[in-house]
């Protein structure tokens, strides 16, 4: 028994496609999402062109200082963290030696809830035969079949509950976050860095978010990544470069939260 809190990186990082303020830039915003390595790391060069071609200035995150301040822990209390959140669904209070095999609660903080989507399937029953397993998308399933009660708090940014699609499979409480201060006493923190949805450009804010945590820190044993990632805004004036476009290419960084 225990609890499980789970912060997903891209809950400081608005974009409209998740709730977010809709602008005439909400195309540079709106991309697939894969969790492979070609959308965690080459991807986002050409997403980082499109930005400075359109003249706008790099999306990044925000209102990360500190958040780890609204939390308690349990004495031994430790923090694991990797790119996906499928790992979160594969945590247990075994993990932090209980005995028993299932968390009294899991609060996620995160721009989408991860209870499953019905667009993928109609119930939870059906995702149950689908042979589908679990997935970053369907992780709080895999908890709620082991009898914990779930809690996702979206950010402050994301304008509305309503949300097209949705409605996840199992009962979920589902909150805008108000910031406040959690009372929920909390045993084991994974938090995710989300490479497909979370540029590069904000890889050291994140290590920075891991630093300022207040527990013992390791990285998830079955997660596989490069960080920080290869720069894109970097590559992008390399290779205008090579290509005798020396200037085309403006180096828009600059230092985040």
């Amino acid at each position: 028994m225990g609890n499980l809190l789970v912060i997903d990186w891209d809950f400081f990082f608005p974009t409209p496609a998740a709730g977010g303020p809709r602008s005439v830039h909400d195309h540079l915003l709106t991309w697939p999402v894969v969790e492979d390595e070609f959308h965690t790391e080459p991807i986002w060069e050409a997403r980082y062109r499109d930005f400075h071609k359109a003249g706008i200035e790099l999306p990044r995150v925000q209102g990360w200082s500190g958040f780890w301040n609204r939390f308690v822990f349990s004495a031994g209390a430790h923090m694991l963290y990797g790119d996906s959140n499928v790992w979160a669904g594969l945590l247990w209070p075994s993990d932090i030696g209980s005995l028993d095999g299932s968390w009294d609660s899991v609060h996620l903080f995160d721009a989408h809830h991860d209870a499953g989507y019905r667009n993928n399937h109609a119930s939870f029953e059906a995702w149950k035969t689908s042979g589908d397993g679990i997935r970053c998308e369907t992780w709080m399933l895999a908890h709620h079949w082991a009898g914990a009660e779930l809690y996702v708090h979206f950010p402050a940014w994301r304008q509305s509950l309503d949300r097209p699609r949705e409605e996840p499979l199992v009962p979920v409480t589902m909150t805008i976050d108000d910031g406040a201060v959690q009372k929920t006493i909390f045993d084991l923190v994974y938090v995710c860095r989300s490479g497909a949805w979370v540029p590069p450009w904000c890889d050291d804010s994140f290590t920075s978010f891991l630093r300022t945590c207040p527990l013992p820190a390791g990285m998830h044993a079955n997660n596989r990544w490069m960080h920080p990632r290869p720069d894109p805004g970097r590559m992008a004036e390399l290779k205008a470069g090579l290509y005798g476009k020396v200037g085309e290419v403006t180096d828009l960084r600059a230092s985040s939260d």
